[in-house]
């Protein structure tokens, strides 16, 4: 589910969804610097080389190498993004994080919440990128639920708010998560759409 800051007719921020050739499963999205085209340019180049190098067999270090050289030959400063990508092993139960300079990412199951918090600047910032990764395990019935600043910076004086939402949400539907998350989101900026917001829900289930 997605939204554009209002008075803007073009979002910044850019989301991906793909089976990889290896059969591992994809999930990112990118947000650039501030929002409207150059923002969008930032994102759409992060996310296009990110599909292009992972599904042509390079790893992740020179995944994100690459994308941080990209925006970097932009030329100014302020032409960087963020990076958010889970990749999942639905073969082995495994998810590995890339996060950089990329807001929290949410793991439920029933009550439980994990969540994974990244540390990194975004690409584009500087000249050579940390890259900073974690592995999880995933299970059957685990909910993974990523989303840009404009979502979780809706709510300034309670950056818990998302997983207290998760804690409370009724629903297993991953469509209407997604859809009810944004709509609290614009709630908590009474009804001014600030920044653009973008969110990934996605659910594991073991194959009966």
């Amino acid at each position: 589910a997605k939204i554009t800051k209002e008075g803007n007719t073009v979002s910044g921020d850019c989301s991906l969804q793909i089976k990889l050739a290896d059969g591992k499963y994809l999930l990112a999205m990118a947000d650039g610097m501030g929002s409207g085209e150059k923002a969008r340019e930032c994102s759409k180049i992060t996310l296009r080389l990110m599909k292009q190098m992972l599904s042509a067999g390079f790893n992740k270090e020179e995944s994100v190498q690459m994308i941080n050289t990209r925006l970097n030959l932009l030329g100014t400063t302020d032409r960087y993004s963020t990076l958010d990508a889970s990749i999942l092993d639905l073969y082995v139960g495994k998810m590995e994080v890339l996060k950089n300079g990329a807001c929290n990412t949410y793991i439920k199951n029933k009550k439980n919440i994990k969540i994974v918090k990244s540390q990194s600047l975004p690409v584009g910032i500087v000249n050579n990128i940390e890259l900073q990764t974690k592995t999880l395990d995933i299970n059957d019935g685990d909910m993974i639920l990523m989303c840009t600043d404009g979502v979780l910076d809706s709510k300034e004086d309670n950056p818990e708010w998302i997983e207290e939402f998760l804690k409370n949400v009724s629903t297993n539907n991953v469509q209407k998560i997604a859809d009810l998350l944004i709509a609290e989101a614009v709630d908590n900026n009474y009804g001014v759409v600030r920044d653009d917001m973008t969110v990934i829900v996605s659910k594991v289930v073991k194959r009966k």
